[in-house]
């Protein structure tokens, strides 16, 4: 007997995550569920199970078993029929026999319903909740459809993952924590992609990111702190692209940077304070200027375009183990000195490419003296 695909890829769900449900479908890990074979029913199949109507629909209760393998005819779902639409609790089991999934009909006698959608539990093969969450009621449940407020849970129970879905699709807020409970993520989802602010989250509960999206793209404001809680970037997207003056900040809240964009496109940068580097294309170092306030101010170098990267070999000190790593080798400082408030300061010593002084130059305020 083939296995039906009737629910077979609502369970394998693979998250890890958890959430206690509004309606509290899973609160807690079970401390002791039914087996496949305690729920086998008495009696014989197509005289008290496994029937159908006169028009040939499913009617009562019915056994589904697996088809091959060393479990062919072990119970993979028992549950009840009526007239070709499942109702009350089904069942579904490992192959190992431990359940894998309880989901609840509605009743289709209004008097005995107590649901309006379909109800769902998932269970690992160690019996701790898996997921849990609705989905709405569809003839046949052939392709059982999300909806409402569904949580993910970890093997510990606890609350790691919430989603809301509208028809399948996710729609409203989510968030993750962590097995300690603190926020990791949040947001918001309209028709299965981001709409509204989503921020993510340090360790010590600051946010880590903060942004806007519109219909799915980036839209609005774009923030980014410090683990400090001072902020490290600003800025703004208009259409998914970067647009305006975007500001970076150091790790004390000091303006470092700003880059102004036009749709994505950067066409002007300031530099503020703090040392900037600018390099060859292969990544060796160019230039490194130091700023304050908008001017030069403190030590600068510039370099030859000389050296690669090579591959070298080494042995680990702790484990004795040779490995490879690349090594920036030949480089060669033109030229070094110091500014002050914009200005040459001090001596400034040349080299030439094999690293000889060549030359000094002494400067007092700007002026070469």
């Amino acid at each position: 007997m083939n296995v039906p695909s009737t629910l077979k890829s609502l369970v394998s769900i693979a998250f890890i995550w958890g959430i206690s449900l509004n309606q509290n479908i899973a609160q807690a890990q079970p401390t002791s569920l039914p087996t496949a074979e305690s729920v086998w029913p008495a009696g014989k199949a197509g005289v008290d199970y496994n029937l159908s109507d006169e028009a040939g629909e499913k009617d009562g209760v019915w056994v589904r078993v697996y088809g091959e393998g060393e479990s062919k005819g072990e119970l993979y779902y028992t549950g009840t029929f009526n007239h070709g639409t499942p109702e009350g609790i089904f069942l579904y089991f490992y192959e190992s026999g431990k359940l894998m999934s309880k989901i609840e009909h509605p009743f289709h006698d209004s008097s005995a319903n107590t649901l309006d959608q379909t109800s769902a539990i998932h269970y690992r093969e160690n019996s701790s909740v898996q997921a849990s969450g609705f989905y709405i009621s569809t003839e046949g449940e052939e392709n059982p459809v999300r909806e409402g407020s569904w949580g993910f849970y970890d093997e510990g129970s606890k609350q790691r993952k919430m989603e809301t879905y509208a028809a399948g699709k996710l729609d409203g807020p989510y968030w993750i924590k962590t097995a300690k409970g603190q926020l990791v993520e949040k947001g918001e989802y309209a028709s299965g992609v981001l709409n509204g602010v989503k921020a993510t989250y340090y360790d010590n509960e600051v946010v880590r990111q903060q942004m806007n999206y519109l219909n799915g793209e980036l839209e609005g404001e774009f923030k980014v702190n410090h683990s400090t809680g001072y902020p490290k970037i600003e800025g703004s997207y208009f259409e998914g692209h970067e647009t305006g003056a975007w500001k970076t900040y150091s790790d004390k809240g000091i303006i470092e940077l700003i880059i102004h964009y036009e749709f994505g496109k950067r066409v002007k940068e300031i530099r503020m304070n703090g040392t900037f580097e600018e390099t060859f294309p292969d990544g060796r170092s160019q230039s490194e200027y130091t700023y304050r306030n908008k001017m030069k101010d403190g030590p600068f170098r510039v370099w030859y375009d000389l050296g690669e990267y090579v591959i070298e070999g080494f042995t680990d000190a702790e484990t004795g183990e040779q490995l490879q790593r690349q090594v920036l080798k030949g480089t060669q400082v033109s030229s070094e000195g110091e500014y002050v408030e914009g200005k040459l300061d001090g001596p400034v010593y040349y080299y030439d490419e094999k690293g000889k002084l060549v030359k000094t130059e002494n400067y007092r305020a700007g002026e070469l003296q």
